[in-house]
């Protein structure tokens, strides 16, 4: 089931992205909607599996390193809302770098997405 919640993140990242230029406010609510659902379901890890325990437990480094792109990715949600207030507002330092984190986050929430395979 997590897994399948997983993906549809991943879908809606997808067609937030392919939408960025045509559809700004179907963007913003898409990406917004994304980081909701993902910041629900590392809670319900945590309460459910106490994720965090095991993390600091376990020897293997796939554990470390999907805990740590799991991390940064919400890290990067964070960053990428506060920059596209800065383009909404017209900022076009805050529009190229919202763009190139863009691209980071789209990576990192990918190999995210596939670290969990591994690590369940």
């Amino acid at each position: 089931m997590l897994h399948l919640i997983s993906t549809l993140v991943l879908v809606i990242v997808a067609v937030g992205f392919w939408l960025r230029k045509r559809r700004n406010a179907i963007h913003i609510r898409l990406m917004i909607s994304a980081f909701l659902i993902d910041l629900c379901l590392l809670v319900y890890i945590e309460y459910s599996r106490q994720a965090v325990q095991k993390v600091v437990a376990s020897t293997r480094p796939v554990v470390w390193f999907h805990a740590t792109v799991s991390v940064v990715v919400l890290l990067c949600y964070v960053l990428m809302i506060h920059l596209g207030r800065g383009v909404l507002a017209g900022n076009p330092t805050a529009r190229k770098r919202h763009q190139r984190l863009g691209i980071v986050f789209v990576i990192l929430r990918s190999l995210n997405y596939i670290t969990s395979y591994l690590v369940t």
